[in-house]
């Protein structure tokens, strides 16, 4: 049996579909795998709330145990918390950690992390949870298949709450619907407000990347929340709609004597997220099945490097 451990019983550790029979947190998802399941939360009210649904067992001590007896430890809790929390882990390592995103907001950090796991011989997964969804695999081998044809012009992304908090989704997903690193270049920082946290502004920025012209937009203040990105070829584009749950295409003929026509919608698929978390858990096992599968991490890192350089007003190199 697969022992594993989560670390933070918050919204993302069991919280988030509390109330739901849809499978977003870490908790649900190994309880549905059958997965024995140990839980610590710095409220150990929480840890043992979860537990009792969960039938896991709640640690007074995240590291009562050592690691190195779970196949998989999650780290699921605030940003602030994951450094020490993986120095440790790296140092006594698990077969797999997952953890949430961002990994840090320091590239000294970043960069010891980085030091660390290259030995260390677990793998790190960190959850951009769209890459891990099947039908996102689809999207991206579609996208793929009509770039060879109709090259990707224009790129819009919208998104609101932090650029490192929610626009590094985009920069992770766009590099795996096109299969290639989001590393762009021309950065014009067309606005940039601090409305959420001091740390991650939320910031409407201009890049090209490949030859297509990229743009972010930071919804200001926005108190819902939003993630929609929308690719522009010359006769088609694709519309991810609701964060991406809704994925809609669209084409068009081509001109028509002087006029360029609408384009009109072909397909629509729904549910591409439903039970995410499911997804997620289900690709960490297969990395526990197959050694040769890689993880994310040092992309991961690349990200968030490249994104802390642009919160501070200077250009990645």
């Amino acid at each position: 049996m697969i022992n594993a451990l989560l670390i933070g019983c918050g919204n993302i550790g069991a919280f988030y579909d509390w109330e739901t029979d849809d499978v977003r947190t870490y908790a649900k998802a190994f309880h549905a795998y059958g997965i024995k399941l140990s839980v610590y939360d710095p409220n150990y009210e929480k840890s043992a709330q979860v537990a009792g649904r969960y039938g896991a067992q709640a640690l007074q001590q995240w590291d009562e145990v050592p690691a190195n007896t779970y196949e998989i430890v999650v780290i699921g809790s605030p940003t602030p918390t994951h450094f020490d929390y993986l120095t440790t882990l790296l140092s006594n390592p698990p077969r797999l950690i997952i953890c949430e995103k961002p990994v840090d907001l320091d590239p000294d950090r970043l960069e010891k992390l980085k030091t660390l796991y290259a030995n260390c011989p677990a793998k790190v997964m960190v959850n951009f949870h769209r890459r891990f969804q099947p039908k996102i695999v689809e999207l991206a081998q579609r996208v793929q298949k009509i770039e060879t044809e109709d090259p990707c012009q224009n790129i819009l992304v919208r998104y609101q709450r932090g650029f490192h908090n929610n626009a590094s989704h985009a920069m992770d997903l766009l590099g795996l619907l096109f299969g290639k690193p989001f590393d762009a270049s021309l950065v014009t920082v067309l606005n940039s407000v601090a409305d959420e946290s001091d740390e991650d502004p939320t910031i409407t920025v201009a890049y090209q990347w490949n030859g297509i012209q990229v743009l972010f937009v930071g919804l200001i203040g926005a108190k819902f929340s939003h993630f929609e990105m929308t690719l522009y070829f010359s006769q088609h584009a694709i519309e991810l709609q609701q964060g991406g749950d809704v994925v809609e295409f669209f084409s068009t003929q081509g001109q028509q004597g002087q006029f360029y026509p609408a384009l009109r919608s072909d397909e629509v698929w729904t549910n591409t997220l439903r039970d995410h978390m499911s997804k997620v858990v289900a690709h960490a096992l297969r990395m526990l099945d197959d050694p040769t599968t890689a993880d994310n991490f040092l992309e991961s890192i690349d990200i968030s490097k490249k994104i802390i350089s642009l919160s501070q007003g200077t250009k990645d190199e």
